[in-house]
């Protein structure tokens, strides 16, 4: 019936024929879009310069805010161990007494990872 070294492809039909629809409906946008742009030339002349630095503006704008989120993110939900040169995952952000605490028994001699573990703060 089958031969061994035969592939069976099973296809989905409803998804096969939505994705079709999606992109057929999406090439018919951009095909529009470009009619347009073709047959108002003059406002696109006009009006594309602002258009462009706008969202080149909004792009960096949201790249350096995502950029200092993930900063912010790794300054306070990360601990690092110098002896180990190991970042500790932490599940909330430690409180000022805490920070207190873990320099305080760093001192002593323990190990960061052992304090934070005491702490109940590792993820």
């Amino acid at each position: 019936m089958f031969k061994k070294n035969e592939k069976i492809e099973i296809v989905d039909f409803e998804k096969e024929a939505k994705r079709r629809e999606r992109k057929e409906k999406f090439q018919n946008k951009v095909d529009s879009a470009m009619n347009w742009i073709h047959n108002n030339k003059e406002i696109v002349m006009l009006v594309g310069p602002t258009l462009i630095s706008g969202v080149a503006f909004g792009a960096k704008t949201i790249t350096k805010q995502v950029r200092l989120n993930k900063e912010k993110n790794l300054k306070d939900l990360y601990c690092y161990d110098r002896s180990l040169g190991h970042y500790w995952k932490l599940r909330r952000e430690l409180t000022n007494s805490e920070w207190v605490e873990i320099d305080q028994r760093k001192q002593n001699g323990e190990r960061l990872a052992d304090i934070l573990d005491e702490l109940k703060v590792l993820k």
